[in-house]
């Protein structure tokens, strides 16, 4: 099954060049600065068959000039080259000097910038760059064709390998979007399918994350709906994702405005990175290819866990726009079954746990306070006909899951709450029926008992169990790190193997079949390591 691929949208960076010294910025300086130009300059350039309007002006830089500069001026000028090009391409840059011992123009400080920390002690060239509705390398290979151009507008001869050489290692990005335009039908589905919302729900029980959900459906559904995530939430969705992002639905404020056959009737579906929401952290533009990997991941996953196709082939999901082509992907991308449930593992357990033991007036209880949002002692034993006496020890038995302030009762986790409200307003409710709903969240085979030993050994460990066709264990993974080394500040993985084969001995269950199951861990080198389940116990 094909899969649909993303489109570039905002791109933002930094290019370092200490490769020809100041000679770009100076041959540009030369050139533009003098007649015929005086400082500004607009041409049409035909790139590869596109036309582009390309416009040259300079601005103050916040640099005094060097004495062998030899300019009578107070400060050195920055070069900004400006492109548009069909539709809404856009590709802006900024040149500017970088020299050792740089100064202020106006106090004569030095400039703590990081150049010399990052390039060294030498000349060179800086170039911000700002690209829209193109490819990362595409706004790369622009930039010495717009160069290039002037001095052919001027009649002047230039180092053709000016830009056209792999920037320094020190270059960054910060800031990278891709979107797909999707059929205002399904999006409205994506937002009443609440893929947003469950994200943040399930995320809000963790520890050591941040993450921030905004919903604007005030003029429009859709209007602008997002999700911002930090590195850890990301890592906690996808596995080996590491970069903070935006998840969002954006819709035009009026759609309606717009004929109905028009691409902006329909909804853009976008994640962006950027250094904001990545810890305040750039990236390597020589990871640029990382980046998107996980944009894509995390935009095709988001649509997967909410059944929404992710071909484009003849279903109507995907609406073309001036960028965005709905065509496939060359090479598709990982997709992962929806992992909110592996996130409300825990809690399911602790809940799921307590609803079993529970007896007849706890469960009234639980009951009530789910389709209440929160009540009082006096008015659940009004309601239930018993004793204030006999509530207040219903909720010691359901301490775990209720809390009891000057005689309201609440739940002390907002999932709890959201849970048992859908089941208690189901026509399907009953205790029994929430247990087995846990038991396949948990991916647990219908002979592991939901309270078994080795069920709470998977949620102590982080871990998942993958079933064979004939029900025997096949895989576990262990998202933790463990050492061999027993000396180590990491859990053994001898002991936390030996260990699962003890659970799920307990459990009922022939060891053996364990034993030969394969087991993954992650290790203190940052990589992985696989081996038997038995063999790794003996060692």
């Amino acid at each position: 099954m094909s899969q649909i691929a993303t489109t570039p949208h905002e791109i933002e960076g930094r290019w370092k060049w200490p490769d020809w010294g100041r000679g770009p910025y100076d041959a540009l300086s030369s050139v533009m600065l003098g007649p015929p130009f005086e400082g500004y300059l607009e041409m049409t350039v035909d790139v590869d068959g596109e036309p582009w309007l390309v416009k040259v002006s300079y601005s103050k830089s916040g640099f005094a000039p060097r004495l062998s500069d030899g300019i009578n001026a107070e400060r050195l000028y920055e070069w900004d080259i400006v492109g548009r090009g069909p539709g809404e391409k856009k590709a802006s840059y900024n040149i500017s000097p970088r020299f050792p011992n740089m100064r202020h123009w106006e106090t004569g400080e030095p400039i703590q910038l990081p150049w010399e920390n990052q390039v060294g002690d030498v000349d060179g060239v800086d170039v911000e760059f700002h690209t829209s509705n193109i490819e990362a390398e595409r706004g790369l290979e622009l930039l010495p064709e717009f160069f290039t151009s002037i001095f052919e507008e001027a009649n002047e001869r230039i180092y053709s390998e000016y830009f056209r050489t792999t920037p320094h290692s020190a270059s960054r990005m910060w800031a990278y979007e891709r979107y797909v335009r999707i059929r205002r039908e399904w999006a409205e589905t994506l937002s009443s399918a609440g893929v947003l919302q469950k994200i943040a729900l399930y995320l809000s029980d963790l520890e050591g994350i941040k993450a921030d959900l905004h919903i604007n459906n005030k003029e429009v559904i859709n209007h602008q709906n997002r999700l911002v995530l930090d590195p850890a939430s990301a890592g906690e969705l996808l596995p080996g994702h590491t970069y903070g992002r935006k998840f969002e639905i954006y819709q035009l404020k009026d759609p309606d405005a717009v004929s109905k056959d028009h691409p902006s009737y329909h909804p853009k579906v976008e994640v962006l990175v950027n250094k904001k929401i990545n810890d305040g952290e750039a990236w390597a533009w020589a990871d640029r290819d990382e980046v998107t990997e996980q944009i894509d991941e995390m935009l095709l996953n988001a649509l997967h866990w909410e059944d929404i196709p992710l071909s484009p082939d003849g279903n109507g999901v995907y609406i073309p726009d001036d960028h965005f082509d709905a065509v496939a992907r060359e090479k598709q991308v990982e997709l992962y079954e929806d992992p909110t449930p592996r996130l409300e593992a825990k809690t399911d357990h602790l809940l799921m746990t307590t609803l079993r033991d529970m007896g007849e007036t706890a469960g009234a209880v639980t009951e009530k306070t789910a389709t209440d949002g929160g009540t009082t002692v006096d008015d659940l034993a009004d309601e239930l006909g018993k004793h204030p006496a006999t509530i207040y020890r219903a909720i010691e038995e359901l301490d775990e899951i209720l809390t009891l302030d000057q005689g309201h009762v609440s739940f002390r986790v907002r999932k709890y709450h959201e849970e048992l409200r859908k089941l208690v307003e189901s026509a399907e409710y009953a205790i029994e029926g929430f247990a087995d709903r846990i038991q396949h969240v948990m991916g647990l085979a219908d002979h592991i008992a939901e309270s078994s030993p080795f069920q709470q050994w998977l949620v102590e460990n982080g871990a998942e169990i993958a079933y064979d066709e004939n029900g025997e264990p096949k895989r576990v993974r262990i998202e933790t790190i463990l050492s061999e080394l027993k000396a180590s500040r990491f859990e053994n993985v001898q002991t936390i193997a030996a260990e699962a084969i003890e659970k799920w001995r307990k459990s009922g269950n022939d060891p053996s079949l364990l034993r030969r199951s394969q087991l993954s861990w992650q290790t203190p080198d940052g990589g992985t390591e696989v081996g038997y389940v038995g063999t790794v116990a003996d060692r």
